[in-house]
């Protein structure tokens, strides 16, 4: 073989040197990126995320048209209506308003009467309508036997009967927008002007500190309950009726989101609205 073709030969291998090289380099590269975009699975299934297993709750176009209609009614009687409340099993059925003050409507009615003892459910003046705030409070007087029926929140004094409080641990909060569920968590008796009345918290561990103080003193309440300052807490308070200067407070906890859909398929039904006002 002359010098030429060895050359030849050679040139030719190096050629195919070089080619497989650059495949190797390509293949290996493509090993690299692959490994380093896919998740080491051997299974290659999507992981589940948090948001896919716990998505944000959406009230359905049934529960829409129904809250739509409801608020028209509510709202063409008194224009401060921002929510009503209702616990099943019980005969707390009312409208709730919220103004610029809490006086108002201790004695002004919802359809706009002016009724000492009777007034209407209303929010406090420093909490947001839609619930979003860490602790909400709604009052209303009790009626009890000085005048004789069941209107406003004459029945959360009976959640100071463990059986009671048991039998009938939930009540549902509607809105314009949607329905929010809430779960009996503890009964106390307070002094009127007591120091757990605060519609706002430092931070986590303020709001963590007054919920375990709640919970711990409360003589009625669900067992076993872990506090939570990712919760959101509403407050139903109302007098008593063998004593004035002192204050029923139930606390309720919301189901968060991430719990309704199994919440609502598991109690939605039994939970929902019957009319009991006459």
């Amino acid at each position: 073989m002359s010098i030429r073709s060895k050359k030849k030969n050679l040139s030719i291998w190096k050629i195919i040197a070089s080619v497989v090289a650059v495949a190797i380099v390509v293949v290996g590269g493509y090993f690299v990126i692959n490994n380093l975009s896919t998740p080491n699975d051997s299974t290659n299934e999507p992981k589940v995320t948090q948001e896919t297993k716990n998505p944000a709750y959406t009230a359905s176009a049934e529960e829409k048209e129904y809250l739509s209609n409801k608020f028209k009614g509510l709202t063409s009687t008194n224009s401060d209506t921002i929510a009503y409340v209702y616990a099943p099993g019980t005969q707390l059925d009312e409208p709730v308003v919220q103004t610029k003050d809490n006086e108002t409507y201790l004695n002004k009615t919802f359809e706009g009467d002016n009724v000492p003892y009777l007034g209407a459910v209303f929010m406090d003046m420093d909490n947001k309508k839609d619930f979003s705030d860490r602790l909400t409070w709604l009052f209303a007087h009790a009626r009890g036997s000085k005048l004789g029926d069941h209107r406003m929140f004459n029945d959360v004094n009976y959640y100071s009967r463990q059986d009671y409080f048991d039998e009938n641990p939930y009540v549902v909060i509607e809105t314009p927008e949607r329905k929010f569920y809430y779960e009996a968590v503890a009964m106390i008796i307070v002094p009127e002007e007591t120091a757990f009345y605060r519609t706002s918290f430092d931070d986590d561990k303020d709001f963590e500190k007054q919920l375990t103080t709640i919970y711990d003193t409360a003589e009625v309440k669900k067992p076993n309950v872990k506090v939570s300052a990712k919760d959101k807490y509403l407050v139903l308070s109302t007098c008593r009726e063998e004593d004035d200067t002192i204050r029923a407070n139930l606390y309720l906890r919301q189901i968060p989101d991430s719990e309704m859909s199994e919440f609502v398929k598991q109690h939605g039904e039994k939970l929902t609205y019957k009319p009991t006002r006459s």
